[in-house]
């Protein structure tokens, strides 16, 4: 079974190595960082299944640095046990108001226990966010769940379903190692277009292979939508060999077992905004299937919008 990866933020360099040593004696994975920048850039490049987070940190301090983590969407998901020698209440209430999932006092923590406290975390984490394990985005259950409160509270809101057009062919040409390397792609880039494009309470999630779904206000959707369109055209044919990528194209077999030339990857994104017609769960799903059928037939790497 892979080790589960810990995230140590904590300027003090005694207390990282002491932590650090007692942690990979309990076959943990652990990475430090000296500050709360540098935590943050190894959160989104490493992706570590939880962070440690110390509070008293010059510069950018714990709840500070906590904040970033669970407002930026490639690191919202994974748990945060902040760590201060401060047992007071108000602070505990703070770094929990701020996203934390788990308050230690330095001067409080039994080594013994430790490894058991952050692997209960995760056993939680798990089961609720129902993370996709190759993006780590919030799954199924977390989507479901993000639509139905927006509809609940009466927000307006848009949903963008993404599909990653002829990917089964890339997918079968260049191995599943290489489509992986795809669909972590496509995770990035539309991240980045909700971060240029969105708004910081936007969600981003995964529904499982080559489908993703983002969840905007109605004023966004468009200009995410062209950003992530425009980022994938630019990059995508990096994933190819140089002769592929010259052709533009590919040959494989559809899915009646035909020989056929099958263009670059692109993607196609379908943007509902419920309304009076639409107004559940199931009405937006079935109303994006019918958009996304007519974007792919046309040939993808482009979006269509409900209502129109």
């Amino acid at each position: 079974m892979a080790q589960e990866k810990v995230l140590i933020v904590d300027d003090e360099v005694d207390n990282l190595s002491l932590l650090r040593m007692r942690l990979e004696a309990e076959k943990f994975e652990v990475f430090t960082a000296e500050s709360g920048k540098e935590g943050i850039e190894k959160a989104k490049r490493l992706r570590p299944d939880i962070i440690i987070l110390d509070v008293n940190m010059p510069g950018m301090d714990g709840f500070e640095t906590c904040r970033r983590l669970k407002e930026n969407i490639e690191t919202a998901h994974i748990p945060v046990v902040m760590l201060t020698c401060l047992g007071t209440l108000d602070n505990k209430l703070r770094g929990l108001d701020g996203g934390a999932d788990d308050y230690l006092v330095r001067d409080e923590i039994d080594y013994r226990e430790i490894s058991a406290r952050l692997r209960s975390i995760l056993r939680r984490a798990s089961a609720t966010i129902s993370a996709n394990p190759l993006t780590h985005l919030p799954g199924n259950v977390v989507i479901d769940r993000e639509i139905k409160n927006r509809i609940e509270k009466g927000k307006s809101f848009t949903v963008g379903y993404t599909d990653i057009d002829n990917f089964k062919a890339y997918n079968d040409y260049y191995g599943f190692k290489n489509g992986d390397r795809v669909i972590l792609f496509v995770a990035r880039v539309l991240s980045e277009a909700i971060r240029i494009a969105g708004n910081p309470s936007d969600f981003l999630g995964h529904i499982g292979g080559d489908d993703f779904i983002f969840i905007t206000t109605p004023d966004k959707g468009v200009d995410i939508a062209n950003e992530a369109l425009l980022a994938v055209r630019n990059g995508i044919g990096s994933f190819y060999s140089p002769e592929d990528r010259e052709k533009g194209y590919i040959i494989g077999h559809n899915r009646e077992g035909k020989i056929q030339k099958f263009p670059l990857i692109s993607i196609s994104i379908v943007l509902v905004t419920p309304d009076k017609y639409i107004s559940d769960l199931d009405e937006i799903s079935r109303v994006a299937s019918i958009l996304k059928k007519k974007v792919k037939e046309a040939g993808g790497d482009d979006f269509a919008v409900y209502p129109t």
